[in-house]
């Protein structure tokens, strides 16, 4: 196997001229240099250089071997360059999977810091159900999931970053259109409509676990329907929960926020992830990500 440093110091001696000037970018002894390329030329047995007072020139057949010898350099610095960035995790894939709308908000501005931040990590993105993205994260398949409420799966690191409101949408002149802030129990009797797909479900227990009381549930009505069309089944003593605000809205209807006692109701939205995942493109998200809410890479993997 030919030394590499050997194919760089006759490269050096080509463009040079002289066995003295390439010794000198390579801070060593002309005489060691010389000697180094005597030794691939008798180990090749080709005669690389033609030698004079006059400094050194390629022979014909050197010529030939300096090409490939340049070309085979300039792939080794290319996978140089191509192995810190996978190690550094500005290369490579990330598989997101998540829920929830691109159209604006947190998940789209995070979506768009990590592009313009990683433009050369190829981004699989899978926009599922929240069941079946976290077993794929932990199947492997995903890297990441982005997905509303906590998560409790053995050897699954997650974190919350954000958290969404929950908003109430009703008809308008409805009878608790004029009531600010507007309570959980101001809404007691009525019957509520979440979506069939997540988060309905976790919107669903959370109307459950404050509305419930001793004999009595509230009535949720699930329809098979986007968030923003989910809206336009609110009507008469019926209202609709979802998470965020809608892209847009009816005139007829209006849209408010529910409170606990502490404040507007939200829905967290976390990161979940495996442990023992190893993709540096992974760890680069996170960090970005930790970046953006204020949390540094400690935080987010400890």
């Amino acid at each position: 196997m030919i030394d590499v440093h050997l194919l760089r110091y006759a490269l050096a001696a080509a463009e040079t001229g002289s066995f003295s000037r390439a010794a000198g970018q390579f801070r060593v002894k002309q005489s060691t240099l010389s000697k180094r390329i005597r030794h691939l030329e008798l180990r090749l047995g080709l005669s690389l250089f033609d030698r004079s007072t006059q400094g050194v020139a390629p022979t014909p057949v050197g010529l030939r071997f300096l090409a490939r010898a340049r070309t085979i350099l300039g792939d080794l610095e290319s996978l140089s360059a191509e192995s810190q960035a996978l190690a550094k995790g500005t290369a490579g894939r990330l598989r997101i999977g998540f829920q929830g709308s691109l159209a604006a908000g947190d998940l789209r501005a995070i979506f768009e810091t990590y592009r313009c931040s990683c433009p050369d990590v190829e981004l699989e993105a899978t926009e599922g159900a929240r069941d079946t993205l976290l077993a794929e994260v932990q199947r492997d398949q995903l890297d990441i999931a982005i997905v509303a409420g906590e998560v409790g799966v053995a050897g699954h690191r997650s974190l919350c970053l954000w958290s969404e409101p929950l908003s109430i949408g009703m008809a308008r002149g409805h009878p608790l259109e004029a009531r600010a802030p507007l309570y959980w129990t101001d809404l007691r009797g009525l019957t509520f409509v979440v979506t069939a797909a997540d988060p309905g479900p976790l919107i669903a227990a959370m109307i459950t676990a404050r509305l419930s009381g001793p004999g009595s549930a509230p009535k949720i009505i699930s329809q098979s329907v986007s968030r923003d069309n989910l809206v336009s089944f609110a009507g008469g003593n019926c209202v609709a929960v979802t998470a965020g605000a809608p892209a847009a809205t009816d005139a007829a209807l209006l849209l408010c926020e529910v409170h606990d006692a502490f404040g507007p109701t939200r829905l967290d939205q976390g990161l979940h992830w495996r442990g023992d995942n190893a993709n540096p493109a992974l760890k680069r998200f996170l960090a970005l990500v930790g970046t953006r809410y204020g949390r540094s890479l400690s935080d987010v993997l400890d």
